[in-house]
């Protein structure tokens, strides 16, 4: 890039050159196979005022994640990495349900959105319980917004028939 500052004709043509770019890619992503399914999600309200709690981690991310095993059902960014892998946020947060008070004291956090009745989870065989998938792409979508990316990827490293332990009782 020149030291020279740039004229107004050419600020005015990058403006037009990015509101093109702009435009192609936001009838792409309207284009897209997935878009109308997407929309017509409701966002599962994961962030509902006064029932979210976060705090730092006061032990590592895995430890943590291990004493809330069987308490805790994991969501988000949580859920992918364990059903896939593969996460889509830069941080390392635990987003999970917790049914009773969590116990926790910023590398990490632990977001959890407390409920008396926590929704229907898969056990892998881990012992880690982990949403429904439609019930992670609800969340994924109500945090995120619509990225068709990140579903798509997603999706791409959903195992076919997730290996499953014993399905808790009530789910």
């Amino acid at each position: 890039m020149s030291a020279r500052p740039r004229t107004a004709a050419e600020r005015l043509e990058r403006l037009r050159r990015d509101r093109e770019a702009y435009r192609r890619i936001s009838l792409a992503r309207r284009s897209h196979a997935r878009f109308r399914r997407d929309l017509a999600i409701v966002p599962h309200p994961f962030l509902l005022a006064g029932r979210m709690r976060m705090a730092p981690l006061a032990r590592p991310a895995e430890t943590v994640r291990q004493a809330l095993r069987g308490e805790a059902v994991w969501t988000l960014d949580t859920a992918a990495r364990l059903l896939t892998g593969h996460g889509f946020l830069a941080s390392r947060d635990l987003t999970g349900y917790i049914g009773v008070e969590p116990l926790y004291r910023r590398d990490a956090m632990l977001i959890a959105h407390l409920t008396d009745d926590p929704p229907a989870a898969e056990v892998l065989p881990t012992g880690d319980r982990v949403v429904a998938w439609d019930f992670l792409i609800r969340d994924v979508m109500g945090t995120l917004g619509w990225r068709p990316d990140l579903l798509t990827r997603l999706e791409a490293r959903r195992p076919a028939d997730p290996p499953r332990g014993p399905r808790p009782a009530g789910s």
